[in-house]
């Protein structure tokens, strides 16, 4: 699978208006837009950021189920849990709009596949995801040594399994607090190989607009294939108020300039 898009004016426009580049993340500041189980030649996963992403932001990617009070199986001394645990860090800012698959490569982010989780023996890897039911959850976390055990903050989750429910195999899972089905979540009502979020559902559109689309069951595809989740770029435009807000700095700014004269 495969993203492609273009990097229009309004977009641009977007980075300027995205408050979440210089701080912490929000639920729903970033989504899950696809999902590749039984590939090749691994799994993978694609999100994309509805703000810039400054360098130095870190996001990890779990797929264990959440059983109301943690990450199913980690502890303090287990920081990837009973599954998988992947690492993603931004290298140069990253615009809003952009779409990044966990099997792609570049110089402005790194996927940490492998290496210890902190100063523990649990090692991060790349996803193993089922066909027949699964969980991935986006964070941030405060907490480096053992980042989904404490200090963390849920930012998307993506289930296939038709429900939320305790935790209690790899199949199952509940969503991380905080976390809203339909603005920082989407529930697929089947399990499959793969499932890909329908970009020509919006020409363009707000933050909001969009993970209102990706939380909408009716927009995503299913199937059996085995292709990379891919990655790409969606027109993310700022919401009315925001752009009011950017007029009225404008028009400060100008009557500075005229007044310095």
């Amino acid at each position: 699978m495969s993203f492609h898009s273009s990097l229009p004016f309004a977009a641009m426009t977007a980075t300027l208006l995205s408050s979440s580049s210089f701080g912490a993340l929000m639920a729903g500041d970033v989504a899950i837009v696809g999902f590749q189980a039984s590939g090749v030649p691994t799994d993978s996963v694609s999100f994309v950021t509805f703000v810039d992403l400054a360098p130095g932001t870190v996001l990890y990617f779990t797929d264990n189920g959440w059983t109301g009070t943690a990450f199913r199986g980690v502890t303090a001394t287990d920081g990837d849990g009973n599954e998988n645990l992947m690492r993603f860090t931004v290298v140069n800012t990253i615009v809003a709009g952009t779409i990044i698959g966990s099997r792609t490569s570049s110089a402005d982010y790194a996927w940490a596949l492998s290496g210890l989780v902190g100063a523990g023996t649990s090692a991060y890897a790349q996803l193993s995801l089922s066909s027949t039911g699964e969980q991935v959850t986006i964070l941030e976390s405060t907490n480096s040594s053992n980042p989904i055990f404490s200090g963390f903050t849920a930012l998307y989750n993506f289930d296939n399994t038709s429900a939320y429910e305790t935790a209690t195999t790899s199949a199952t899972g509940s969503l991380a607090p905080g976390l809203v089905q339909g603005t920082s979540a989407v529930l697929l009502t089947s399990a499959a190989n793969s499932a890909l979020f329908n970009l020509n559902t919006l020409t363009s559109g707000t933050q909001a607009e969009w993970l209102a689309a990706i939380g909408n069951a009716a927009n995503w595809t299913t199937g059996t294939g085995t292709a990379d989740a891919g990655s790409g770029f969606i027109n993310v435009v700022p919401a009315p108020g925001a752009i009011a807000l950017l007029g009225c700095a404008g028009m400060v700014g100008s009557r500075r300039r005229r007044s310095a004269r």
